[in-house]
This record gives C-alpha cells, sequence and structure tokens, in this order.
C-alpha cells in the first residue's frame, strides 16, 4: 500500500510524548508498506535525523524548517481574521510546495495526517482513506488552560478553544478516520459533536527493560534514628520543560506536595528530567531537595534508579507518555486523576491516585514506605503495559484503519460523497 505520512515534528527520536507515538506509527507503517514522509522540522538540531528518516521510508523523506517568528505571526493574523491559531501557526507554501512534491510519486492510497494541524495538507490528497490522528481533543486543553489562567491570556485561550473546536468537528466530516489515544478522549470528541467513524488507537511503550523495586525502605522517615543503606528516598517527574502543563505539575508538586512528603522523609529527593526547563522550572533548584537535571541522554537512566514516578497533572489531555514509561520500567506510579484518565489502569492495582495535595502526599508517603506494595503494583503495571500497551499490538490495530468504513462511498479523488456507516 502506498502511503503519505504527515507529520508537524519530527518523528524522531521517540523522546517525548508525540514523538513517540508518531516515530513508532511511521516505524511500523514503513516495514509493511510503501511509505513517503513529509514533515516539519522546529528545532534546526533535528535536522541532523532527516538522513535516518530517509532510510526508514521507501519513499521520499521531506524535511521543511519551521521559523517560529513567522509562524507566530500567521498565528496571530490567522486570530484576526476569524480562524483559530493552530491554523495559522503551521499553514506555509514551503510545507504546502513539500507535499506537492511528494504527491509526484502518487498516487497514494492513504494519507496519514498526524495531528489536525496537518488535516489541510491532508484534504486535498487523491487517496482513498485519510486518516487523522488528533491523539488529545485538543480544543479542550486550550478550554483548560483558560479556567486556570487571568485575563486576557485567558480570553485568547477560551477564543483558541472555540475555533480549534470548529474546525476538529469540520475535519472529522470529511476524513474517512478519526483517531485519538484513548477512548475518554474519542468519547469527549463525539459528545464536542465529532462526525463519521471515531476511533481510539492507545499510546504503547517498549518493554525491554525492567527492574522491580528496591525491596527495603528507600529512606530514612522522620522517626528513623540511624543511617540508611539505601538513601535518601528519590522521586521523578519527566516531561519537556518548558510546556506549560508541565511546568505547572512540577511546581504545583514543590509547593503543595513535597513539603508534606518531606515531613515523613526529610531526605527525600525530588528529580526534575527532562529538555528544556523554563526560568522558572530552574529556580525551584533553590529548594531543598528539588534536583533541575534537564535534558538527558537517556532517561531510562534516570528512571530506574528512582523509587517513584509522580505525574501531578492539573492540565492534561490524553495519554500521559510519562505514566506509560514508568510503569513498562517498574517504577511505581502517583499520579493525579488528569494524568491517568486516558490509561486503563485502577486506583490501587497498577497506580495510585492522588486529587489533592494531601491525598497524593499520602499515597507517595505509603508507597515508599511499603516494599510489599510497591512490588505488588509494578507487577501489576507491567503485566497491564504488556498486555495492553505495546507497539506490535497497537500496529496490528493500526492496519484495520486502512480499509475505509463500512458504508462510505468515496469519490475518485478520496472525498466523502456518503457518510453513511452501518
Amino acid at each position: 500500500m502506498k502511503i503519505l505520512f504527515l507529520a508537524h515534528r519530527t518523528p524522531y527520536p521517540p523522546d517525548k510524548g508525540d514523538k513517540v507515538r508518531s516515530f513508532h506509527l511511521l516505524s511500523y507503517l514503513a516495514k509493511r508498506h510503501d511509505v513517503s514522509l513529509v514533515y516539519y522540522v522546529d528545532d534546526r538540531r533535528d535536522f541532523a535525523h532527516a538522513p535516518y528518516l530517509r532510510s526508514l521510508c521507501t519513499g521520499q523523506a521531506i524535511a521543511v524548517g519551521l521559523n517560529r517568528s513567522l509562524a507566530k505571526c500567521r498565528a496571530l493574523f490567522s486570530l484576526l481574521t476569524g480562524r483559530s491559531f493552530t491554523e495559522g501557526y503551521y499553514s506555509s507554501g514551503s510545507f504546502r510546495r513539500a507535499v506537492e512534491r511528494a504527491l509526484r510519486d502518487g498516487p497514494f492510497d492513504a494519507v496519514f495526517a498526524f495531528s489536525s494541524a496537518m488535516a489541510p495538507y491532508a484534504r486535498p490528497v487523491g487517496a482513498n482513506i485519510k486518516i487523522i490522528d488528533f491523539v488529545d481533543v485538543d480544543s479542550d486543553k486550550w478550554g483548560q488552560l483558560a479556567k486556570i489562567s487571568t485575563s486576557p491570556v485567558s480570553f485568547l485561550y477560551g477564543l483558541e478553544q472555540k475555533r480549534l473546536c470548529r474546525l476538529e468537528v469540520e475535519i472529522s466530516g470529511w476524513a474517512q478516520w478519526s483517531l485519538f489515544v484513548s477512548a475518554a478522549e474519542a468519547d469527549l470528541f463525539r459528545k464536542q459533536g465529532g462526525k463519521g467513524a471515531i476511533e481510539f488507537l492507545p499510546n504503547g511503550t517498549n518493554l525491554e527493560l525492567w527492574r522491580l523495586p528496591r525491596d527495603s525502605v528507600p529512606a530514612q522517615s522522620a522517626d528513623c534514628t540511624g543511617p540508611d543503606q539505601a538513601g535518601p528516598a528519590k522521586m521523578i517527574f519527566v516531561g519537556t520543560m518548558d510546556y506549560y502543563p508541565n511546568v505547572d505539575a512540577v511546581q504545583y508538586f514543590v509547593k503543595d506536595i513535597f513539603p508534606l512528603i518531606r515531613e515523613k522523609f526529610p531526605h527525600a529527593v525530588f528529580q526534575i528530567v527532562g529538555r528544556s526547563p523554563t526560568k522558572a522550572v530552574r529556580r525551584l533548584r533553590d529548594i531543598d531537595g528539588v534536583q533541575v537535571v534537564g535534558e538527558v541522554d537517556d532517561i531510562r537512566a534516570y528512571l530506574v534508579q528512582a523509587d517513584l514516578s509522580v505525574a501531578p497533572m492539573r492540565v492534561a489531555r490524553g495519554v500521559q507518555n510519562k505514566v506509560l514509561e514508568a510503569m513498562a520500567m517498574g517504577v511505581p506510579v502517583v499520579a493525579s486523576p488528569s494524568a491517568t484518565q486516558g490509561i486503563e489502569v485502577f486506583e490501587g492495582d497498577e497506580v495510585l491516585i492522588g486529587s489533592s495535595p494531601e491525598e497524593f502526599a499520602f499515597k507517595a508517603i505509603t508507597l515508599l514506605a511499603d516494599a510489599e506494595l510497591r512490588r505488588a503494583i509494578t507487577k501489576r503495571a507491567w503485566k497491564k503495559m504488556k498486555q495492553l500497551y505495546n507497539w506490535d499490538t497497537i500496529g496490528l490495530k493500526l492496519e484495520t484503519f486502512l480499509i475505509p468504513p463500512v458504508g462510505e462511498t468515496l469519490s475518485s479523488d478520496g472525498n466523502k460523497i456518503s457518510t453513511g456507516r452501518l
């Protein structure tokens, strides 16, 4: 099958949420089909990965540089003209010409657009199957940001929510498949007016590296009088640290949760690991016990040394890869409800969930102090990852979307002429 894959960001290396998903889906398709790739490069360092991506694809792999300053100008103009910020940001003649260049190797049987931002480039492609991987309901995320922001920023976020929601619904009217990362996201999109064939395709994780948590209590508790050979309790947060939901999460944890944990484990350490920490995040290192590690070559090397992975997200959509990765590596997780809403896990079985600072801290203390509980939680979590969240299983499900939905009739250019579904 001949497939055109469009991505709003370089799908390699798989070191952050959307790149993990896009890379593994692209890799699966490229092993089994004739794939051409057109993608934006928003970090000039990622041009170094162009040769690898070319080797991955049977067809062309075309990188298009994204000028962020120019993109922001386009985005602002888009807002002024009644469209969404997102539409303007990713709309460029250079990307359109790159798509036209790739199409010279056509005709294509299918086009796979990774994110709603790529949908406008997919629509005119003369393919029988058009798949839009929305991943999350992005419009809802802007709504969450509007609720916790102050004016006038909250107004702009609210405006983006309404306009992006309108765009998402419009896209679902012509796409053969609208994919989301979880059943919860798919259901939310249906409630917001999404049309046509709406399905979910989960994220996966690699299961080749696994360690059980330490058998001993990992740290001195407040009433401990002698030295503990295991050293201080080590908690970790993993994520891109110029992404607002992650910045908000670590600030919330350090301010409201970490002090409560330190009452019981006074020598506890909290590591923040991830690229591009903002100034606000870097300032957190001034607080005793907080370590801002920043970007590292291999996040797994830090994860395997942690006693606990925390995901205190207050703004979140879809599936949090940080939770999946920790579970897959045998690191117990304490998370907020928002961080687990797209993952098929249950409180007390595979993760512990805390809604308030007090409850979150209590769950973390409980896990840190109970080696048997840590062992049971991590074993059940790894089993769930193996069962539902491995990329081979997900790839097989992806193959089923390379068939038009039942009852659909397509025109010669690949657009719907009947949206009836059985």
